[in-house]
């Protein structure tokens, strides 16, 4: 391992900068090269360095836009010091080796996030002599260590500690694979901008780039022979890796999926009242909205499905309260893989933290932030591509239309929207059978994955009947996400109690339907927008 000698320093981002320099000058002798703002740093706390205008003899040029793009920068970057050619080159035009290249990039991605920036100031924000640096000293990473990053600084001089001031090639290759990576995703925000800023009517650019960083490797995949890992989009603030896990095991490859839907339903409903959600398979088995109490809340939703509950993915929309913790742990002993709320009372934490396999999750603001994430596309993998769509996150009414002769009042009103809300979180086909109570409303039957429209009603009809609610099927809601074609839908969810009921409408034979559900004395609500989910 070779010694580093000479460093290049340039960065935007100047966190720890002043420590990690002093380090490579006082314990390790190192010249610093230094250019523009991290001179005027460097000079200012009398840091010794050699100004990059001096090292080149070329000034700064097109106010600062020309500083390292000269030879004897990239040609002592460049050069392979175990090749006779080269070093006869660098002796021949009296290019020096760098031995360490410290830059990081001007911002563009925070600078285009400003809604007021201009066109011409985002572009003063490429950086052009940054990325040539790295680029270099990533593509000569035996002979130069790259340091893209502040995160970086630690690791590299406990490193040189150990190594009487040389880095290992491993670490050198990791680095300037970061580097790539890096490029990448600088340069994808650069190509999305200028996309975005021509056709900004445009949804569906000609190029998607995403940069993808690994945050775990899961034990396995969807089943037990697969690989599995999780990835962060580097171009998103709010997703799943934002979540802070408090207690309990990994998580699962599978869980990631189901924590994504519990989410978004989450998201669906607000904070306004106290929501809870419990999911399995990504799919909804029991949600509740209570206008009082947490408790209440998780009870109801639970007492919807409590076989598919014991397993299942639970979240609520509050903070979590001890009396909930008590519930679940203690009183009904439930086996819940995952429970997430944006806080947790620190009583509720610890009787949670009985049960050492739960994964307790900590999702903050993330209700707050619905606007920041559903202006992201939502990608899903093909052989050999992707699909890609805006989310569904557009209210699901977007016209309520009660076309029946019977209509329908405010608290029925709510129930249908709720029951719409939930049935479009399963999968389709899907149908929920909804029914209130004095502060809030829940649901009694779910029907999720099937291919018939009515195979879902009766489902979701016979799981109520099966878990007990019987009773409360009659004169309860119906939402569906099912088109009616015919009106065999209708009549099944008619034949098991409900008095009203919800779907997009749009069918070639709505008349049909309507003049249905007049001769079945059942309201009938057409909301014009579809909610498929596949």
């Amino acid at each position: 391992m070779r010694k580093i000698e000479r460093a290049i320093v340039s960065v935007f981002e100047k966190k720890g900068l002043l420590k990690f320099v002093k380090a490579l000058i006082n314990e390790f002798g190192i010249e610093i090269l230094s250019t523009g703002g991290t001179g005027m740093l460097l000079e200012q706390n009398k840091i010794k360095f050699t100004k990059i205008s001096e090292y080149t003899g070329s000034p700064e040029m097109f106010n600062g836009r020309v500083k390292t793009l000269h030879p004897r920068i990239e040609g002592g970057i460049l050069y392979r010091r175990l090749n006779e050619k080269d070093v006869e080159d660098a002796k021949k035009y009296n290019v020096p080796p760098i031995d360490m290249v410290v830059c990081n990039l001007y911002q563009f991605k925070e600078a285009i996030a400003k809604p007021d920036i201009t066109l011409m100031e985002a572009l003063e924000m490429i950086d052009i002599g940054g990325p040539t640096m790295i680029r270099a000293a990533a593509k000569n990473f035996p002979d130069v260590v790259v340091v893209p990053s502040s995160k970086h600084y630690e690791n590299i001089i406990k490193e040189m500690r150990d190594n009487k001031g040389a880095i290992s090639d491993t670490t050198r290759a990791s680095l300037a694979q970061e580097v790539f990576a890096i490029m990448v995703d600088y340069n994808g925000a650069i190509t999305n901008y200028l996309q975005n800023y021509y056709n900004p009517d445009l949804k569906m650019g000609k190029y998607l780039i995403k940069v993808y960083e690994k945050v775990q490797d899961c034990r396995y995949g969807e089943n037990w022979d697969q690989t599995a890992a999780y990835y962060k989009d580097l171009s998103v603030d709010y997703g799943l890796h934002r979540f802070k896990q408090l207690g309990g095991k990994q998580i699962s490859f599978n869980n990631y999926l189901d924590i994504d839907s519990c989410i978004q339903m989450l998201l669906d409903f607000g904070k306004e009242h106290h929501v809870t959600a419990i999911l399995k398979h990504t799919s909804p088995n029991g949600m509740a909205i209570d206008k009082k109490s947490q408790l209440k809340s998780v009870q109801m939703a639970f007492s919807c499905d409590p076989l598919s509950a014991f397993g299942g993915i639970w979240g609520v929309n509050q903070e979590l309260a001890a009396n909930v913790a008590d519930f679940i742990v203690n009183k009904e002993k439930i086996f819940v893989e995952v429970l997430m709320a944006p806080s947790f009372e620190q009583e509720a934490l610890e009787i949670l933290k009985q049960k050492h396999s739960m994964r307790i999750l900590e999702f903050g603001n993330f209700l707050d932030k619905r606007k920041e994430i559903y202006k992201n596309l939502e990608i899903r993998s093909t052989l050999g591509g992707a699909v890609v769509e805006e989310y569904d996150y557009k209210p699901v009414i977007q016209e309520w239309k009660v076309v029946s002769r019977k209509q329908v009042n405010e608290i029925e009103k709510e129930a249908l929207i709720f029951a719409y809300k939930v049935s479009k979180w399963a999968k389709s086909n899907s149908a929920c059978f909804a029914q209130t109570y004095e502060n809030g409303v829940y649901t009694i039957g779910i029907g999720a994955g099937q291919q018939s429209r009515v195979h879902v009603v009766k489902l979701a009809a016979q799981k109520a009947k099966e878990f007990g609610h019987s009773k409360d099927l009659i004169d309860s809601v119906m939402g569906t996400d099912s088109f009616f074609p015919f009106p065999d839908g209708l009549e099944e969810a008619v034949n098991a109690g409900a008095k009203a009921i919800i779907n997009p409408g749009g069918s070639i034979r709505d008349d049909m339907i309507i003049s249905r559900a007049n001769e079945l004395k059942c309201a009938l609500v057409f909301c014009g927008k579809r909610v498929f989910r596949h």
